[in-house]
C-alpha cells in the first residue's frame, strides 16, 4: 500500500532527529513513508519519500511573501497547489489552497480549541479532516480524506505547512 492509495493517515513528528522529520503511517500503524526537512534551504523545504526512498514530491515555503505560503510539488517539480495563510484574523487562523492559476480549490477551517481542521472544496463539499492529538509526547496528526479523487500529498502538505506555522515555537 502506498501514500497515494491511502485515505486515512497518522502523521508523527520524530523526536530527537537532526532534521525535522514526519513519519506517515496508515490507520493500522504500517509505515508508508516520510516527510523530511532539508538541512539548509532558503525557506522551509520538505520532501516526500516512500519506504524505498523514492522521491514523491516537495513542500516549499516561500521566503519573500507577506503571508505564509507553501508550494506543493509533484515528483517532477511541477507545482500542484499553493497553500496560503491569512496574515491576521481576529480568532483562529484562515488557510486556503489554490491551483497553479490562483483559483481557490479549498478552504481550511479550524477549531483552535480542539485542534481540528476541515478542508472544504470551493463547492462546499468536504475534502479532508485533520486533527492534532493532544495527549502525545510528539506531534501527531490524524488525517482522513473523504473526497476520493483528491491527491493525498496536498492534504499531507497542508498538515506539515500548518504544523510549521501554527506550532513553530513548540
Amino acid at each position: 500500500m502506498s501514500m497515494q492509495d491511502t485515505r486515512e493517515f497518522i502523521v508523527n513528528q520524530k523526536l530527537l532527529t537532526v532534521r525535522n522529520t514526519y513519519v506517515i503511517k496508515n490507520r493500522q500503524g504500517k509505515r508508508l513513508g516520510l516527510i523530511k526537512k532539508e538541512f539548509v534551504a532558503l525557506g522551509p523545504h520538505f520532501w516526500f519519500e516512500d519506504n524505498s526512498g523514492n522521491h514523491l514530491g516537495e513542500i516549499c515555503g516561500k521566503v519573500m511573501t507577506i503571508h505564509n505560503e507553501y508550494d506543493i510539488k509533484n515528483n517532477s517539480g511541477q507545482v500542484m497547489a499553493r497553500i496560503k495563510k491569512k496574515i491576521a484574523k481576529m480568532f483562529g487562523s484562515e488557510w486556503w489552497m489554490e491551483d497553479v492559476f490562483g483559483k481557490e480549490i479549498a478552504r481550511i477551517k479550524g477549531n483552535i480549541v480542539h485542534h481540528t481542521y476541515e478542508m472544504i472544496a470551493s463547492d462546499k463539499t468536504p475534502i479532508a479532516k485533520v486533527h492534532l492529538k493532544w495527549a502525545t509526547i510528539r506531534e501527531e496528526y490524524c488525517i482522513e480524506i473523504v473526497k476520493p479523487d483528491f491527491d493525498p500529498l496536498l492534504v499531507l502538505g497542508y498538515a506539515v505547512a500548518m504544523d510549521m506555522v501554527e506550532h513553530r515555537n513548540k
